[in-house]
């Protein structure tokens, strides 16, 4: 018997076996790179990892073995020489791919605490700003694991598939080994497809533990990558959870009700001039009158004590692209996209900065940082605000951060601009960054980094207030205080509610009396509060509830990577959308706060397929 007989049998097994070893190691090294939160399980809940993320595994083996199973196929009637070279040449672009795709999650997971998926796509056109956040040496070390980890796979796969085929000849029978290569798809299949059960693979299928950790860590984070790619078009057919018809009546009850009356109005000025000021990341964990941890942010406790004080209001997510959004333009984040990708899309919400330019506002924006970093400059523009300052406006001497101009600076810029401005009214939208890792910055108050960076911001802030209080532009002013999102300081789970309490801060003359406000609500109600103290249209704001009416719902929804959550007076809730499951449930009324939930999203994807 030939040497050749069911000898491409072989390399095709290999090609998938070391897929699927290559995957499994890659799951250890994750365990040990995050050894901090892998220490807090046990070794069978660890190993439970590998154990249960091996069906993702075999799956993604599956999807890549393909090709070399047709090439394999092939080279049973000819020659395997050309067909060594296809396998070489394939092997070092999967190698490549994967090893990018694996130490990419491996890094970023410390910083986002979710699988790599389509939001990267949001970044990666930027690499500075991407990289922003870690050090030079950090991205030197991801770079050379990505080499390591693509030449051990495309050594190994060539020693044991491509070079021995190189010296094969046409098979003897091959008609035989040509039909059992095919039958070896019809397994490959059933792994790819996840098994021969109602539901496909899915990033779901993997968890098993009540530890999102080790969820995670069981997520093949190629499968979570392409999957997440799925979410990125036909928005009006995702998440449809109930008819149209009952969406509609129960989206009605959350966003009908009585208009408010006179009664309702905190300002003393029909048009005062803003400035809207959004805090990097300065969530409630870091406010001590909120429960957070204390000294952090005093001056920003007492701005708050000295006006009108929201304390229950939740961001809408959990990155800077899409809090902006939610606290612009009263549109609600999404789980799996972000609407910032799609600037056509972008060009037809209605926004607090559009409504106020067409009420006589003149607008500007400031950002220390890259102002086109995740389209962040293409929303504004869609908005009408032209008047744009940034990194590429600021002289070089200034950008001492890795995200551009430290805190300090930028306030500068805006009290300049304040105090220079000669067209009223006006609004000038400005968002912080120094509270972002790597959390350099020029002050010393915590030996925790990411504490002492809030209170660097909050004592910028201070300084900022107590000089703008000495202008003359004070009396007419409305000062409106929010973080972009919240934090997971010191860690909180995503999908927490805690993980997405904020609070919103309105200070300055404008302000008629002190009060705060406890009514539970979202980032994406500002727009419709805020327009209604200017009684200005809110019908476009569909989305956006106004907080101050005393007839709104009081409820809060935010969104986590492919889930939501819902707060309210009676319970709070949050839904994984990859289990189908409810992943917190806690007090009354739950199932009706999943439903409300459901629908929110649903009537969300609706209104994106609509844009």
């Amino acid at each position: 018997m030939p040497n050749t007989f069911f000898s491409r049998i072989k390399y095709l097994l290999y090609t998938y076996g070391l897929f699927i070893l290559f995957f499994l190691a890659q799951k250890i090294v994750f365990l040990l790179y995050h050894f901090s939160s892998s220490a807090q399980n046990s070794l069978a809940e660890c190993l439970g990892v590998l154990w249960h993320g091996l069906r993702m595994d075999v799956s993604v083996a599956g999807y890549l073995s393909l090709l070399p199973l047709l090439v394999l196929l092939a080279s049973t009637f000819f020659n395997g020489r050309i067909f060594a070279r296809i396998l070489q040449v394939y092997f070092a672009l999967v190698a490549l791919l994967t090893s990018c795709i694996f130490v990419g999650d491996l890094m970023l997971y410390g910083y986002w605490h979710f699988k790599l998926d389509a939001t990267v796509f949001t970044y990666i056109s930027n690499p500075k700003g991407a990289t922003a956040s870690v050090s030079a040496g950090v991205v030197a070390i991801g770079i050379f694991a990505v080499i390591a980890c693509a030449w051990l796979q495309l050594w190994l796969l060539n020693q044991c598939v491509a070079k021995p085929l190189l010296r094969s000849k046409k098979s003897t029978y091959r008609i035989v080994e040509s039909v059992a290569i095919v039958a070896l798809a019809i397994p490959m299949g059933i792994g790819i497809r996840g098994g021969l059960s109602a539901s496909t693979m899915n990033v779901g299928a993997v968890y098993f533990s009540q530890n999102m950790f080790l969820n995670h860590a069981a997520v093949n984070p190629n499968f979570s990558l392409l999957s997440s790619l799925q979410y990125s078009h036909s928005f009006g057919q995702q998440y449809r959870f109930v008819s149209d018809d009952e969406a509609n009546a129960v989206f009605e009850k959350l966003t009908r009700y009585p208009a408010a009356d006179s009664a309702t109005y905190l300002l003393s000025s029909r048009r005062p001039n803003i400035i809207f000021i959004m805090l990097e990341s300065c969530g409630a964990r870091f406010v001590e009158s909120l429960g957070g941890e204390k000294g952090v942010m005093p001056n920003l406790d007492k701005i708050a004590g000295e006006g009108i004080f929201f304390t229950q209001m939740y961001a809408n997510s959990f990155r800077t692209d899409r809090g902006i959004t939610s606290c612009l333009a009263g549109f609600p984040a999404q789980p799996t996209m972000s609407i910032l990708k799609y600037p056509k899309k972008c060009e037809q919400l209605s926004s607090i900065p559009k409504s106020l330019i067409n009420a006589g506002y003149n607008a500007s924006y400031l950002y220390g940082g890259d102002v086109d970093f995740a389209q962040v400059s293409s929303f504004f523009i869609s908005q009408k605000v032209t008047d744009i300052t940034s990194q590429k406006n600021l002289p070089k001497r200034e950008l001492q951060s890795a995200w551009g101009a430290h805190d300090h600076t930028m306030f500068e810029h805006l009290l300049q601009e304040v105090k220079s401005e000669t067209q009223e009214p006006y609004i000038k939208i400005f968002l912080t960054l120094s509270s972002h890792e790597p959390f350099i910055v020029p002050f010393k108050k915590f030996d925790e980094p990411w504490l002492n960076a809030v209170a660097y911001t909050d004592s910028c802030l201070g300084d900022f207030v107590d000089k703008l209080r000495k202008t003359p532009q004070w009396d007419n002013t409305l000062l409106v205080l929010v973080p972009d999102h919240a934090a997971s300081y010191p860690y909180l789970q995503r999908y927490t509610p805690e993980r997405h309490h904020v609070y919103m801060v309105w200070s300055g003359g404008a302000v008629k009396k002190v009060q705060k406000v406890n009514h539970i609500c979202s980032q994406s109600d500002i727009a419709a509060t805020l327009l209604h103290q200017l009684q200005l249209d809110v019908a476009p704001f569909t989305f956006s509830k106004d907080v101050l009416n005393p007839q709104a719902p009081d409820f809060a929804f935010y969104a986590f990577p492919n889930g939501f959550g819902v707060v309210a007076p009676q319970g709070r809730i949050a839904f994984d959308c990859d289990v189908n499951a409810l992943i917190l449930e806690e007090g009354k009324g739950t199932d009706s706060l999943l439903l409300q939930g459901k629908v929110f999203l649903q009537k969300l994807y609706d209104a994106i397929e609509d844009l």
